[in-house]
């Protein structure tokens, strides 16, 4: 490879893509270090076993332009016109393998070049190929992020000599946020992990970032393969797979399970699932042809739709769990056997039953915790030790379950984590601490249990607005807005009216009676859910109110529905007893679907997103549940984030299960 650019060239081609601009904007987005490695990718399947990635930065210490350099087989003039021509034009469609070293090959859609343009505004790709065995020329492809539909091809001419096979890609004018290739960024630990299964299978290829190897073996502490239970698909296929679980000697923010193909390329991720104890920093690699064959069909990515591609995903989540016991377990073998030998090990005797296996195994989990975290522990007296170990055995017995993950997580805390829990309990209690935590955790479960009641196939079909849904929702008023609660449900207007026109005017609740609210067809109006708030206010309370019109998950919000929401809202604001300068109503109808017409209604210039008519004290609108859960979830996430939480679907079923069991439709009530 080459270090200097070539020369200009004389002759000039223009290719333009065939595809919308804001498709492809949105192909030049994404994280630095992903888009790094689409580049080499890139590389690694023309052949390149040698790839080197070259920073250079200015003054102040921040990369000012990226060199990605290979010595693959470089781009032709055919492949060159083809590949910056047309969007998904990949010649890798046709092959499973590179051409001279039957390398497997990573991308199949022709889009991963786009990606090097979310990290800069400029790019070239500066090529060397051999037009015949003897004969090597060189061209220069040139593109920029303002106009990504038009790349420049400089006419390819014989190389100069000391020219050699392969690609530079140079990219200037980089996007500000790229700290993450920093010399102190993590960008080489975020390649490693990345290219780990692929450098295993292909040690050979040589990887380089600032000057360093990307070696994931130096920062494994350890890589296992297990072989999953084979079962049978929904349409009687075989599902086989293999999970390989690497774990990294440096922390990670995230754990994952990467759907991989059966050589290891990563094609979507899912969320661990597990919470196996902060000493543990891993990526699991769910390795099946069935994952191959999904992402083929464009289906991976419905990974909740799936019912076989669900139940690999909890084989996987199970393997691991007993990974991680196993582990902590082998750990805390050697410590046993020096506590045997001090004579401080509270169990005589080998384990007689697997029962008393289990135990022990328990014990030495939460003895090894207190090893690693109390200094007066290891360093004390030996009767110190022997008797906090028999005080653990005592207490492990008469309840072994809740102390062990107590004891596990208080004792897992770093010392800065420690002394910050003494400080919080000397302003509220532990219980409070736990309450709000519960609080936060049940909230998570129960979005992403009403997702899979709202979204599944077969529980939408058969929940009833009226008697189910809304049952569940008359506790959880929160979704709609932390300001809401609940004042009334299921109950017609003239209720609703009543008791708010006797928190107006108190002496007219015994003396009249208020007249029926109807709509223009003379119809009294039913609602789902009426939620408010009172504001303070000079001289008089500003009162809030949500009407809510609840629509079963199969029914799609269409101006049909649109006119329903309406009618309630106009025969309300028409109404002469309230005071319209401190009452202020938001009516929404909610649903799955909403149809083109209705979401068209809602999409006005001049007016909040969802609402088709907004005056002071009046707004009328439409919504999704998509939308409602989105924004619930936003709100929780800083919370989410601090407890390291993520609800699944199983969680969140149970969570539905052992609290609205009595309103769940039967499909749903069979998952449990």
């Amino acid at each position: 490879m080459t270090e200097e650019m070539a020369a200009p060239l004389n002759g000039t081609k223009y290719v333009h893509v065939q595809a919308q601009a804001d498709h492809l904007e949105s192909l030049a987005r994404g994280k630095p270090v992903n888009a790094l490695a689409e580049l080499i990718w890139n590389a690694l399947d023309a052949d390149a076993d040698q790839v080197h990635v070259r920073i250079t930065d200015n003054d102040l210490g921040n990369p000012a332009e990226i060199e990605v350099l290979d010595n693959g087989n470089g781009i032709t003039v055919h492949d060159a016109e083809q590949a910056f021509g047309n969007l998904g034009g990949s010649w890798k469609r046709e092959y499973r393998a590179s051409a001279g070293s039957q390398k497997k090959l990573h991308g199949r859609n022709g889009k991963g070049r786009f990606k090097a343009f979310a990290l800069g505004h400029d790019v070239i790709w500066d090529t060397a190929f051999f037009e015949s065995p003897d004969r090597l020329f060189q061209q220069a492809i040139k593109g920029s992020a303002s106009n990504l539909q038009d790349f420049e091809i400089k006419e390819a001419q014989p190389a100069p000599t000391g020219r050699f096979r392969g690609t530079r890609v140079q990219i200037t004018n980089l996007q500000d946020s790229l700290g993450v290739l920093a010399q102190d960024g993590a960008a080489a630990k975020q390649l490693a992990e990345i290219f780990a299964l692929y450098l295993r299978n292909y040690p050979a290829t040589n990887i380089t970032f600032r000057d360093e190897r990307i070696d994931p073996k130096s920062v494994q502490k350890s890589h296992d393969s297990i072989e999953l239970p084979a079962f049978h698909a929904i349409d009687g296929t075989e599902i086989q797979a293999k999970l390989d679980i690497v774990e990294w000697s440096f922390s990670k923010k995230e754990r994952r399970i990467c759907l991989c193909d059966n050589d290891g390329f990563a094609l979507h991720e899912v969320e661990a699932g597990i919470r196996p104890g902060s000493e543990f920093n891993f990526t699991a690699f769910l390795r099946s042809d069935y994952i191959a064959k999904l992402n083929h069909e464009n289906l991976l990515a419905l990974d909740d739709l799936n019912a076989d591609l669900r139940r690999l995903v909890d084989n996987a989540r199970t393997a691991m769990r007993s990974h991680f016991r196993r582990r902590k377990a082998e750990t805390a073998s050697e410590l046993v056997q020096q506590w045997k030998d001090e004579g401080v090990y509270p169990f005589e005797g080998d384990a007689g039953s697997e029962l008393e296996q289990t135990r022990r195994e328990v014990f030495d989990i939460c003895a090894l915790n207190v090893h690693q975290y109390l200094d007066s522990f290891r360093e004390g007296h030996t009767r110190n030790r022997q008797f906090t170990l028999r005080m653990l055995k005592t207490a492990l017995d008469e309840n072994p379950e809740a102390l062990k993950r107590i004891l596990t997580e208080v004792l897992d805390l770093p010392k800065e984590k420690q002394s910050e829990l003494a400080d919080l309990l000397q302003y509220t209690t532990l219980a409070a601490i736990i309450e709000a935590s519960k609080l936060v955790t049940d909230r998570l479960q129960f979005l992403a249990g009403l997702g899979e009641l709202l979204f599944d196939a077969e529980s939408k079909r058969e929940l009833k607005e009226r008697t189910q849904l809304h049952r569940m929702l008359e506790s959880e008023t929160w979704i709609f807005g932390e300001e809401y609660l609940l004042t009334s449900s299921d109950e017609n207007l003239n209720t609703v009216l009543r008791k708010h026109l006797a928190k107006l005017r108190p002496s007219e609740k015994k003396t009249r009676k208020p007249k029926a609210v109807v709509r223009d067809d003379g119809s009294q109006a039913v609602i789902d859910l009426l939620l408010g708030r009172e504001i303070p206010a000079y001289a008089k309370k500003r009162r809030e109110y949500l009407v809510v019109e609840l629509k079963r998950p199969s029914q799609k919000i269409d101006l049909a529905v649109k006119s329903q929401i309406e009618s309630y809202a106009m025969a309300v604001a028409a109404d002469e007893r309230f005071d319209k300068h401190n009452t202020f109503w938001t009516f929404l109808a909610v649903s799955n679907e909403m149809t083109e017409e209705a979401a068209r209604s809602v999409r006005q210039q001049g007016k909040a997103f969802g609402f088709f008519h907004d005056d002071p004290n009046l707004k009328i609108g439409l919504a999704t549940w998509s939308e409602i859960l989105g924004a619930s979830r936003a709100r929780l996430e800083a919370f989410r984030e601090k407890l390291d939480y993520t609800a699944t679907k199983d969680e969140g079923v149970a969570l539905l299960h052992s609290k609205y069991s009595q309103y769940l439709p039967q499909s749903l009530k069979t998952k449990q």
